[in-house]
């Protein structure tokens, strides 16, 4: 048996064949020192030692350090303390000068307003995601954690005290 060899068939296109030339077109993008959106508003859980569960993060709100740092670490999770802080975090949310919705970074940049309050800050992590705050959502306990940081987009309308 005798097989003929048959060239390759042209491609239909001429244009979307590999031509092994290097491209001459060079795309980049460098990060600007400000926003190109709005203001920055920074929220950061200061850094603790030890876990941190919700008796406390309570504890740190009510300004006793000697009951935030006597947890033991065998004592089970207290539903009563858990639901007491998202009952707060929910009451001072709608007090917050922040839209319902929001974007969020993690990167700040100068001249970002940078909060201090605790109570505000547990606030805005608890109802942060990755990408938005959401005021109205549940409150994500497991999202207070030492040194995260959010940044909250504030749209360019929006006026903070």
């Amino acid at each position: 048996m005798n097989r003929i060899h048959q060239p390759a068939p042209e491609p239909p296109c001429p244009l979307l064949h590999n031509m092994s030339v290097a491209p001459r077109t060079v795309i980049s993008h460098q990060v600007g020192d400000r926003r190109t959106y709005g203001r920055g508003w920074a929220f950061r859980m200061p850094d603790v030692e030890g876990s941190l569960d919700s008796a406390r993060i309570l504890a740190l709100l009510d300004g006793s350090p000697t009951k935030a740092n006597r947890r033991q670490a065998t004592a089970p999770r207290d539903q009563e303390a858990d639901r007491q802080l998202r009952e707060r975090i929910d009451a001072h949310a709608l007090t917050l000068p922040l839209p319902p919705a929001a974007a969020v970074t993690d990167s700040s940049l100068t001249g970002d307003e940078v909060c201090q309050d605790l109570l505000s800050v547990v606030t805005v992590l608890a109802k942060s995601s990755s990408h938005v705050y959401l005021r109205d959502k549940q409150p994500n306990l497991a999202a207070i954690r030492p040194g995260r940081r959010v940044v909250v987009l504030i749209p360019p309308h929006w006026s903070l005290p």
